[in-house]
This record gives structure tokens, C-alpha cells and sequence, in this order.
């Protein structure tokens, strides 16, 4: 499918929601089963016993159904290939990449392996179709293939205390219940993921983050109907309500969220605790799942802030249980305490590069962090609002303070160059009017000997909106429809819908969508709707056309007297998403096959038959084309 990277303005950095920062991330993957199918259900007391004591998502749907794509969007945010046999080495975007290019490790620890790197479709019941994270071109390479190894390697990492920063967990067929039951997936995460939880980064003050998350709702079996839930109220278009959990000692104990999410909420959950710099797919346009956390929030300095002795620092924390206490340490040395759930303070430091963690104690014994790194100068321009690279309303507040070693006697604010305020003293303290569109913001301090400092960033101004990047106002194309949007607002964005012919289809949690969802043919008014924190909605609405996917009969040709045995080929357009082709006579299936073609040889007895193809796409619709041959 062609989704892609949105290039738009959202940066990590600027996120609507804070989530804690982490070297630590475990991601452990179950198979096709509803939510109501596993909380509550007596025969999983271990996983019930997780979900009571962390976070547990209420609303937590899939994508879409089929094993691969439904996991590729946990690890590259789009679903990449329907094909359960692949074994290609896809080039797109994936978390490996940006693991890789953070100087993190990562191993893909699976059951049933035969040994390290292997890249075949199965062995015993290891399937690699649930093993997504090896199908890049950065983790088939030699340097990185071999971190894909069997499970029970996991046991030695963790003996030789050498884990991955970012590990991948796969139960077989048998212990992920996707062949196995519910009770064996069960008993099979007691055994094991408690070694996982016993390590340091899961302990309190420790980083670690585990999501244990299920690929896909109920399917179509035993009678029961398939779950294609995309919230509570769209039944169609994703792959169902799934029960995912979100475990470490930074979660809110016992929490249960809510929040609408889904497989790249949790994808850029994992960016932004690792401080990714570029969330793959889909996932760069998802909220992450911030509300599960128990957080401290550095207002002053920003990161990467180049500031002058003594540092300001400003911080407060958010916790599910009262803050008792807040410290912050310099280079791993405690240079402050207080009692209170907010940090006000000036510490001297020395010139030169530091790394400043703020930390706080709760009454249930948490202990929560923050780090950012700063660089001291004789002199500086500290910037406190607003934050570099943020959306803004076009009426903005500035704030700043100088520090030199002479006296600060005046600040000045230039706006592309152009001067729009000046004030004496060492703080400035304003607002500027902006139009729309991205601009540099100057502060400069005079000090009394003449010499001058300066901290230069962007911001981007705008007023809410929503651009439809795809599709085109009043393309004509074939069911599914690509739709990637992107809503740009200087408040938060809650979530996005698509409405079609003004019915709901489709909701995710984040500033804009890219997804694939099926259209009946004939014409349609497409709209997406954004909301943000404050209540406000805002729209934009384009008219498409769907056009019928034709089946076309390449063999036999015009003529339909025929003689046996017949060669009956179809196809179906290049540009059209079907998958499967299938040849019908007199209507009993006689063939199927894979991809956009279908050709076979048949014996036919003589007289006429009816002969129809037809051809599927990935949410059961279909289209086909008839004739009557005649064998003599």
C-alpha cells in the first residue's frame, strides 16, 4: 500500500504529551483475539493480573487484519505487504532504522528459531510473518541479521547483563494463541516475562517500558463473526478492539486509559521515549500514549539549550500518586532537594557541556526522571516560551532572560530580521503579531561593555487547519482509498476523523491519517474533521469518484467455440489492489491464484459453460466479468 511519510511541520520534540525517557523498550507480541475475549477471562489470570496492576488500553484497535500487515504497523507504521510467505527486504522507513541510527541495540528474541538470522518462512512453529521487524533492507543486511535470534537467547543476554535497548518477543504459534489457546499464551507469559521485569530498568527510578499487544481482533471462525471494530461506534474499516498493555515502574498503577489508540500510537510511544528523531509511517502523525505515564516535565531550559551560570531550572511533575519530593542532579551528582511536586531554582554550573536529570519521589514509592542536556557559556539568551520548532497561534508570547558576566542592559526581539521590540534590562517579556508560515525569531542582550549575544529559532505560525495531501479534489481511482491527511494546530490535537457522505468511517488519536479504507463505486464527499484539547472542530472536504475495477478475459479471445481443453486467462488492471484472482465454471470455483492474473487449462465437456472471473481485494470486495464458452 502507498502510505507515506508525512514531511509536515509535527516534530518529536513538540509532541502534544510528554512520555517518559527510555534506553529500555520490550515489545511482545500476541495473536487474533478481542478484548472481551481476554480481560475478564478466568483461564488468563496472569495477563489479567498485569492488566489490574499497570496500564491497560480499553480502546485499543487494530489497523487492519492479516498477520504481516497488521505487525508491520508496530514496527514501520503502515502495513507494507499483505504476503504472509514474503521473505523480501523491504527499503521503507522502520524502527530498526532509527534504532540503528540512535546508536541503539535491538534483538528480535523468537520462539522456535532455529538459530540466529535465519530468514526462511517457518520452522517447527516459528512463522516469519510475525517477525516483521527483519523484512528491511537495514535489518537484512549482514552487520544486523543475526540479531534476529532464537528465544532462548534472551536467558544469556540476561545473564551477561548485555539485553538490547529495543527487544522484539514472539511467542510460537502455539504460545501466542494463534494455533494454541488463550490458557497456554497465558501460562507461557508467567514463565517468562517476569525474568524480563526482574531486570534493573523495571525496577524503581528505572527506565523500562513493556507493551504487550495483540495484532488483531477475532476472525471469522468457529461460528463467530469477524471483529473489524475501529472504535466503539465504527464496526467496520480496522482490525478490531485488542488488549494491550503498557508496563514499568513509570506507569500509573492500575490505570486503565480511554484513550482511543491504536498499533502506531504505540509506534510513536516508542519514538518519543527514545527520542527518536523520525517516527516511521503513519506514527509520525499518532499521539503517543502519554496519559499511561507518570512524568516530570522540564519546562526551563529546552533541550540542547545553551545557557549561562546559574541555571534556571523549572519543573514539575505528574503522578497518579502524590509527589513527596524533587531533586535534581548535575552530571549524576544530587544538587538539589526540595518537598514538592515542583522544581524553582538557580544551580551554579561550570562552563561547558551537562546533563541535568530532574527526578521525583511519590507516596507509592515511584521514582520518575527527566534528563536534558545544556551547555554553560559566559554568556547566554535563554529562551522560555515558546519552545523551538513549535506551532503557534499568530499572536505569540516571547520570553526571555539574559545572563553575561557584565550587566544585561538591553534585550531586542527581531522577527525575519526585522525589529519589533526592545526593552532595558535582562528580561524581555512580549507578544507579536505573525502571519502564517514559518519564521525566525532573534532575541538579542546587549551588556554593559557592548558586547552582544543572541538565540535564534523557528516557529511556525498558523491558524487551525486540515490539508488533504491524498487524495486529489475530484480524482477518479479505484476502492481502497489512500487518504493521508495532516491538521496543523498551535492547540494540541485530540483526533482525526474521515466522514464519507457524511457517515463516520474512520478515527485515529493524532494530527492526521494515513490509511486505506474501501469505497463503494460511484461519487463521494470525503471529510476530515479535527478536534483539539480545547473542544474546537475544524473541517476540509474534497469530492472523489470510484471507479469499477475492470476484469478483463485475455484467453479465450473473441471467438468462444472452442475446443478442450480450454485456456481460460484473466487479469485485472496493474493500478488496482486486487490480490487474488479466481475462475469460475458454470459456478463452481475451479481456480484461484495470487496477484493481479489467473491462467489455467481446463477439460471442458462439450456445449456451453458459464465461465465468470473474478477478482478480490484485501477487504473482500469484489469485481468480476462473465462470458459464455462454447466447447465442441
Amino acid at each position: 500500500m502507498r502510505l507515506r511519510i508525512l514531511g509536515l511541520l509535527l516534530l518529536s520534540s513538540i509532541s502534544w504529551a510528554q512520555v517518559p525517557q527510555s534506553r529500555h523498550v520490550w515489545v511482545v507480541t500476541e495473536e487474533n483475539h478481542s478484548y472481551e475475549a481476554v480481560i475478564g477471562n478466568s483461564k488468563m489470570p496472569y495477563y489479567n493480573s498485569l492488566a489490574a496492576k499497570y496500564g491497560l488500553a480499553t480502546a485499543y484497535y487494530s489497523e487492519q487484519h492479516n498477520s504481516i500487515s497488521a505487525l508491520m504497523w508496530l514496527v514501520a507504521g503502515q502495513p507494507i505487504t499483505g504476503n504472509n510467505t514474503t521473505t523480501a527486504c523491504y527499503t521503507v522507513n522502520n524502527i530498526a532504522r532509527q534504532l540503528i541510527a540512535q546508536g541503539y541495540t535491538w534483538r528480535s528474541y523468537q520462539e522456535d528459531l532455529p538459530y540466529a538470522g535465519f530468514s526462511g518462512v517457518s520452522y517447527l512453529n516459528y512463522v516469519r510473518r510475525h517477525n516483521p521487524i527483519i523484512d528491511f533492507t537495514d535489518t537484512c543486511a549482514a552487520s544486523q541479521a543475526n540479531n534476529s535470534v532464537p528465544y532462548s537467547q534472551l536467558a544469556t543476554d540476561i545473564a551477561n547483563h548485555s539485553t538490547p535497548n529495543y527487544g522484539y518477543i514472539t511467542p510460537s504459534v502455539i504460545d501466542d494463541a494463534h494455533n494454541g489457546t488463550l490458557a497456554a499464551a497465558d501460562t507461557w507469559l508467567s514463565e517468562h516475562i517476569p525474568a524480563i521485569l526482574a531486570l534493573p530498568e523495571f525496577q524503581p527510578g528505572g527506565d523500562g517500558i513493556m507493551f504487550i499487544v495483540w495484532d488483531e481482533a477475532d476472525l471469522k471462525s468457529d461460528g463467530k463473526a469477524q471483529d473489524n471494530r475501529c472504535t466503539a461506534t465504527i464496526v467496520g474499516n480496522c482490525g478490531g478492539r485488542v488488549a494491550t498493555l503498557v508496563i514499568g515502574p513509570q506507569v500509573k498503577r492500575g490505570y486503565k486509559s480511554p484513550v482511543r489508540y491504536d498499533h502506531a500510537n504505540l509506534l510513536r510511544t516508542v519514538c518519543d521515549a527514545m527520542g527518536l528523531d523520525d517516527c516511521p509511517g503513519a506514527a509520525a502523525v499518532a499521539n503517543p500514549m502519554s496519559d499511561f505515564f507518570n512524568v516530570v516535565k522540564i519546562a526551563t531550559p529546552f533541550p540542547d539549550a545553551k545557557v549561562a551560570s546559574p541555571v534556571r531550572i523549572q519543573a514539575t511533575a505528574s503522578n497518579s500518586s502524590p509527589v513527596t519530593a524533587m531533586q535534581i542532579y548535575v552530571d549524576d551528582v544530587l544538587k538539589y532537594h526540595v518537598r514538592s511536586s515542583s522544581i524553582n531554582t538557580s544551580l551554579p554550573m561550570s562552563a561547558g557541556k551537562h546533563h541535568v536529570v530532574v527526578q521525583s519521589w511519590d507516596a507509592a514509592g515511584g521514582i520518575h526522571k527527566r534528563g536534558v542536556y545544556v551547555t554553560v557559556a559566559s554568556a547566554a539568551v535563554v529562551v522560555t516560551s515558546p519552545a523551538p520548532s513549535s506551532v503557534v497561534a499568530k499572536t505569540v508570547q516571547i520570553g526571555a532572560t539574559a545572563k553575561g558576566t557584565d550587566p544585561i542592559t538591553r534585550m531586542q526581539l527581531y522577527v525575519d530580521g526585522s525589529s519589533q521590540f526592545q526593552t532595558s534590562g535582562n528580561t524581555l517579556n512580549t507578544s507579536v503579531s505573525l502571519s502564517g508560515g514559518t519564521h525566525t525569531i532573534t532575541v538579542q542582550a546587549s551588556d554593559s561593555s557592548g558586547s552582544l549575544v543572541t538565540n535564534k529559532f523557528a516557529v511556525t505560525a498558523a491558524a487551525p487547519s486540515i490539508n488533504i495531501l491524498s487524495p486529489a479534489a475530484n480524482a477518479s481511482f479505484h476502492s481502497p482509498m489512500y487518504i493521508s491527511t495532516k491538521a496543523i494546530d498551535p492547540n494540541p490535537i485530540v483526533a482525526t476523523q474521515v466522514y464519507v457522505d457524511n457517515k463516520l468511517v474512520y478515527q485515529v488519536s493524532g494530527p492526521g491519517v494515513q490509511a486505506s479504507l474501501p469505497m463503494t463505486v460511484g461519487k463521494h464527499l470525503v471529510v476530515v474533521q479535527e478536534w483539539n484539547n480545547k473542544g474546537a472542530t475544524y473541517k476540509q472536504g474534497i469530492n472523489v469518484n470510484i471507479t469499477p475495477i475492470p476484469i478483463t478475459f485475455l484467453s479465450p479471445t473473441s471467438s468462444t467455440v472452442v475446443n478442450s481443453p480450454v485456456t481460460i486467462s484473466v487479469a485485472a488492471p496493474a493500478d488496482s489492489p486486487i490480490h487474488t484472482m479466481q475462475i469460475y465454471i458454470d459456478s463452481k470455483l475451479a481456480y484461484s491464484s495470487t496477484g493481479l492474473t489467473a491462467s489455467h487449462s481446463f477439460s471442458l465437456g462439450s456445449g456451453q459453460h458459464h465461465v465468470t472471473a473474478k477478482g478480490w481485494d484485501a477487504f473482500g470486495n469484489s469485481w468480476s466479468a462473465a462470458k459464455t464458452v462454447t466447447v465442441q
